[in-house]
């Protein structure tokens, strides 16, 4: 078709250099008229082709942005996100890096009214343009053709309610959050469970006995909620229970560190007045025990093919830590190490445990503890590459811990969080909190972290 325009064109083009050298009144008039009327087709034309091509360019981005939310609803990390929203705008005639096209994709969104939706995926797509027919007629008239870029945006995702902090993500048909005797349990935010389990017994999907007092804001499962031996039981919402939607994981695309070097080998200290670290790569472990104060100086440690070990310590704290520079302890593996040597956390027979995540932490802002997704897969009962807090007096952590391969488990504390300034979302493969004491508060963003989505609906377009 524009081939045939530029053809028409071109043909007028001759005739009007023809009828130039004529001077005859009305030969003039048409000498003025013609190129006016070539110009008016040419518009025309143009301007339709340029709604074209932004049609195309939009519906290309919303299925982009649709499928990648749908990923991003399973759980799966950027690069898979970004490679099916890429895919989907290939399908629909624009490839990323092929004739200058680009197709940017961002979960969640950096810009506009969703940037903190946790379940949205962006997608922006360009391809730069320029006039087919007006190059005719600008190469006839003298003026040099304009280039351009165009411009399509989309945001889609699924609804969802983002008020999860005790968060279970094991996709299979068992149970994944357990809280049992305890005296009183203060939660303002939602227990969640991804299990499917459907007993309606001490395996439910989400298992609650023994205690005198929970006060929460709701319980979410896939599959079934079962509480036994009671004082009160009071909660905000009804549990909603075998739900058919999904959990977001908010830490999905924390990356996996690429260490070739140590600071330190296979760090021990025992005995001693006081102790201070700083930040690093720990290859073998870090284990400290029998120390009255255990500083922690701002920054990110990498335990890399072994351990955290903290035990009999009085006090553990980060003295020059703010809300925007915390603490990141990372439990990753060496570029030589195996998946398999990862380690786990266990803090015990303490008194006192104080730490914060920050702001300002690059790729683990929010995050407190985070175990590199590569470690080895464990169970409900599992007792080797777990997070496990036991025997402790009090215990404040603000920010993320994140363990999606391995149990979380809290046994025998006497205070965990604060009734007042508690901040802590945790997500683990299994949640187990058994045996202790006073008040548990979550939920809150002071230190950059991301409450965990619910999906409650289908993906469709945001924006």
């Amino acid at each position: 078709m524009l081939r045939s325009f530029s053809r028409g064109i071109h043909s007028a083009y001759a005739i009007w250099r023809r009828l130039r050298f004529d001077d005859s009144g009305s030969v003039l008039s048409i000498l003025v008229v013609v190129p006016v009327l070539i110009g008016a087709v040419a518009l025309g034309v143009e301007t339709g082709e340029m709604y074209r091509v932004k049609r195309q360019l939009q519906s290309a981005a919303d299925a982009a942005a649709l499928s990648g939310s749908i990923d991003r609803a399973a759980g799966k990390d950027a690069a898979t996100i970004t490679a099916t929203a890429r895919y989907e705008a290939q399908r629909n005639g624009f490839q990323n890096g092929v004739n200058g096209v680009a197709v940017t994709v961002n979960a969640p969104p950096t810009s506009g009214p969703n940037v903190s939706v946790t379940a949205a995926v962006e997608v922006i797509i360009t391809k730069p343009q320029s006039f087919s027919l007006g190059a005719a007629l600008s190469s006839m008239l003298g003026v040099a053709n304009q280039n351009f870029t165009m411009r399509s945006r989309s945001v889609a995702g699924m609804p969802s309610s983002a008020d999860g902090c005790l968060v279970a993500l094991t996709p299979a048909a068992e149970q994944g959050v357990s809280f049992t005797s305890f005296n009183n349990f203060n939660s303002d935010c939602t227990i969640v469970s991804n299990g499917t389990s459907t007993s309606s017994n001490s395996n439910a999907s989400v298992y609650m006995a023994s205690f005198s007092n929970a006060t929460l804001k709701s319980v979410w499962t896939r599959g079934s909620f079962y509480k036994t031996s009671y004082g009160n039981f009071t909660s905000g919402s009804p549990a909603q229970t075998n739900q058919t939607s999904a959990v977001v994981d908010p830490y999905v695309s924390l990356p996996s560190p690429s260490l070739s070097s140590c600071a330190h080998n296979n760090f021990s200290q025992s005995s001693g007045s006081t102790l201070t670290l700083s930040p690093g790569t720990y290859c073998g472990g870090l284990a400290v025990s029998s120390y009255n104060n255990v500083y922690f100086t701002p920054g990110i440690y990498y335990i890399a093919n072994g351990d955290l070990y903290l035990s009999s310590v009085n006090n553990v704290t980060c003295p020059t830590c703010t809300a925007s520079n915390g603490v990141a302890i990372v439990l990753t593996r060496t570029t030589s190490g195996t998946d398999a040597g990862i380690g786990g956390v266990m803090i015990t027979s303490d008194n006192n445990i104080t730490l914060n995540a920050g702001t300002n932490m690059g790729a683990y802002t929010g995050v407190l503890f985070y175990q590199d997704r590569r470690a080895t897969t464990g169970t409900m009962t599992s007792t080797s590459k777990i997070f496990t807090i036991s025997s402790l007096n009090t215990v404040t952590l603000n920010g993320a811990i994140y363990f999606p391969n391995n149990r979380i488990d809290v046994s025998s504390v006497n205070n965990v969080g604060s009734g007042e300034n508690g901040c802590t979302i945790w997500v683990g493969r299994y949640i187990k909190f058994s045996s202790y004491n006073n008040n548990y508060k979550g939920g809150c963003a002071t230190y950059g972290t991301t409450p965990v989505s619910i999906v409650t609906g289908k993906n469709k377009i945001y924006e």
